[in-house]
């Protein structure tokens, strides 16, 4: 019988344990190929402590990152552009639900995942609500990623 790893008493103990997930540990790869790594440490401590000063601080990256996850998502990423368009002031419920071909259910439901994050606002007109951009830097920060993306096309 082979010895017992400590990666596998762990997964032994994990499956003891009541009321614990059985998760697996990710399978170690071996890596063929390490031209992508430094083949010796040196470390820049001038660049490295002014990159560290230069970070936003941990909440600042956290809502950041929350806004990406946002943008993450087709069809919220669809109503951004279209909210985002030149000449395109604001757009109706049922004109966002026509442009991206999904309920208007699934479309609010979406708008006010991107209310919440300081996305989108919207104004009542009678029954009908308007969205728009909260602000011009998403409308930069999609045309900055789609000049991305199709940079190399």
């Amino acid at each position: 019988m082979p010895t017992p790893t400590p990666q596998s008493r762990r997964t032994t103990a994990a499956k003891k344990q009541p009321g614990r997930r059985n998760v697996r540990p990710l399978p170690r790869v071996a890596r063929e190929d390490k031209s992508d790594l430094c083949e010796v440490e040196v470390v820049d401590h001038d660049k490295v402590a002014r990159a560290r000063a230069a970070l936003p601080d941990p909440s600042t990256l956290v809502d950041l990152a929350e806004l990406l996850r946002a943008l993450g998502d087709p069809t919220r990423l669809q109503i951004v552009c279209a909210l985002a368009t030149d000449d395109v002031d604001e757009l109706c419920v049922c004109d966002i639900a026509t442009l991206v071909n999904v309920s208007e259910s699934a479309v609010s439901h979406s708008l006010r995942t991107l209310r919440q994050l300081g996305v989108v606002k919207y104004r009542k007109a009678g029954k009908i609500a308007y969205y728009m951009l909260d602000d011009a830097h998403v409308a930069q920060l999609v045309r900055e990623g789609v000049r991305h993306i199709q940079h190399d096309e």
